[in-house]
């Protein structure tokens, strides 16, 4: 019996990096899908493609405890929520 309510990490990563490279990196992400809808993340050998459907929930939140801070941007989007339309050749 598969557990339809399991989560599946696709990709984890975590890096402390300056704050002018974490902006190139958010910019990247939002260039290419303003651009071209999608994004590939590449890690080591494994790579996963991002395509978010046309329309997307977007969550932001912004955590302070004891002087640390969390700012989190999220997208979610359901599987196959933009369907390709029928191509009859």
């Amino acid at each position: 019996m598969v557990n339809k309510n399991r989560t599946n990490v696709l990709v984890k990563y975590k890096e402390k990096m300056g704050r002018d490279q974490a902006a190139a990196m958010l910019q990247s992400i939002a260039t290419k899908l303003k651009e071209e809808g999608s994004f590939t993340l590449h890690q080591g050998e494994q790579s996963q493609i991002v395509e978010p459907a046309e329309s997307v929930t977007v969550e932001i939140e912004l955590e302070e405890r004891n002087g640390k801070y969390e700012f989190e941007f999220e997208l979610e989007w359901q599987e196959g929520e933009n369907k390709a339309p029928l191509k009859i050749e």
